[in-house]
């Protein structure tokens, strides 16, 4: 990792933003950790820094199982944004859900790099920061 970057965690835990932000924080080379508590309020902070590029996360973690808007709808509405931002940012579903059909769901976003299980701890997080 050669730059500074920008992490956006969306989960309706607390706890579990809490907890990821202080794993993540640890890594070299992170310049912001933004928190969001539902899909609806990520989708509203994005749209609001659209034009702003050097604000976009380079990384998303997304919790699927979340009420008022789960993971998959944040996802349908994020595929319609600015494609300056979509194909800026990279997202992770980050869920505790082993499910496949929720494994095998998040493949059909092009925008999803790939399925982390959680907790965030047992995952490499540099190599993750540093994939393309």
């Amino acid at each position: 990792m050669n730059k500074n970057v920008n992490i956006l965690l969306i989960d309706d835990s607390d706890v579990d933003n809490f907890i990821n932000k202080a794993i993540i924080s640890k890594e070299d080379n992170i310049s912001q950790i933004t928190t969001m508590t539902s899909g609806h309020d990520a989708l509203e902070y994005l749209k609001g820094i659209i034009d702003n590029t050097e604000a976009y996360p380079d990384v998303i973690f997304l919790d699927i199982k979340m009420p008022r808007m789960n993971g998959f709808e944040f996802l349908d509405e994020y595929q319609k944004l600015a494609d300056t931002l979509t194909d800026y940012c990279r997202i992770y579903i980050l869920s505790s859900s082993i499910d496949s059909i929720d494994s095998d769901k998040g493949k059909d976003y092009p925008v999803v790099k790939r399925h982390l299980t959680k907790p965030l701890a047992h995952h490499q997080i540099g190599d993750i920061l540093a994939e393309d």
